[in-house]
């Protein structure tokens, strides 16, 4: 299945949407390059990838797609493109009730260092982003050969996670 490629356009309103994430000092985001399997138990069959690696049409992004393991074509569940310098993250998801993305732009996030390393406990890397005035946040965590995609909400507690798997070679 061959993506909608926005890339260039997602990194224009990435910037254009965002203007606090100049204003603050980004941390690297090479931590969730690479591939990334999800299993339904540990041990079991793969039933979902995540490939993060760099955007072959603009420079300075990581992005990749999200995908479950089966079907024909397989089901994109997650569509990501991270600035490399972490200043920024686009996201899209499907509409609830719809299994397959759309062609609606990726909704963009800044970074907020505070807030990461508020989260942040025992060893691992971890950046969270949030949307101007908002009181969620997306969490993104690696730690052990392990990635984590998450939204959590203002209390700290975990509403939804998009992602979370082991890493996979392939890069």
């Amino acid at each position: 299945m061959a993506p909608i490629r926005t890339a260039p356009l997602s990194i224009a309103i990435l910037l254009s949407l965002c203007p606090t994430a100049a204003a603050v000092a980004a941390d690297d985001i090479d931590f969730v390059r690479g591939c990334w399997a999800t299993r339904a138990s540990p041990g079991g069959p793969i039933d979902g990838f995540l490939r993060l690696l760099p955007d072959r049409e603009t420079e300075g992004v990581l992005s990749g797609h999200a995908m479950s393991a089966y079907g024909d074509p397989p089901v994109s569940r997650l569509d990501l493109m991270f600035a490399r310098d972490g200043s920024t993250l686009g996201l899209r998801r499907p509409i609830p009730g719809y299994q397959a993305l759309d062609a609606r732009p990726l909704d963009h996030y800044a970074r907020v260092p505070q807030v990461g390393a508020a989260l942040l406990t025992g060893p691992g890397q971890l950046a969270a982003y949030a949307q101007d005035g908002a009181k969620e946040w997306i969490v993104v965590k690696a730690r052990d050969e392990r990635l984590s995609i998450q939204r959590v909400g203002g209390d700290g507690r975990v509403v939804e996670t998009y992602f979370d798997g082991e890493r996979d070679g392939c890069d």
